[in-house]
């Protein structure tokens, strides 16, 4: 098999990525250690949005560094990318959540997960990294 070299990708080409998808994984420490947990999110300029009930993810807003992580991995031609956002994690005031929606381009945060998801919490983001490995 041919060794393929990863590539770097931009910070342009990363948000385009990450604009283009709609599910990715929060990343942060428990009592147990580090934790990825699926959630579904939105992009608002460089911030990561998703809505929560409550509970775990929000007391992980409070931590320093946060990490948010999205992939794609395609098995049958070996190839796949990765993005990962690294900030500071916040709480929304709900007062500001109408002017949020409107700097959101493409996609909303919709929980898969049955509840009440009207906490919504922003990834600021302080770096951006990304590779892909392809043909």
């Amino acid at each position: 098999m041919t060794q393929r070299e990863l590539e770097e990708l931009s910070s342009d080409e990363c948000f385009r990525l990450l604009g283009a998808a709609s599910f990715g994984r929060l990343v942060y420490q428990d009592d147990l250690g580090p934790l990825a947990v699926p959630i579904n999110y939105g992009l608002a300029g460089h911030g990561i949005v998703f809505r929560i009930e409550g509970g775990a993810k929000r007391a992980a807003m409070q931590q320093p560094m946060l990490a948010f992580e999205v992939d794609h991995v395609d098995d049958d031609g070996k190839s796949g990318l990765s993005v990962l956002v690294r900030g500071a994690g916040a709480e929304v005031d709900p007062d500001r959540v109408p002017a949020l929606l409107r700097t959101m381009d493409g996609h909303f945060p919709r929980p898969w997960a049955e509840g009440i998801h009207n906490m919504w919490l922003q990834i600021v983001r302080h770096t951006v990294t990304g590779r892909r490995l392809g043909a």
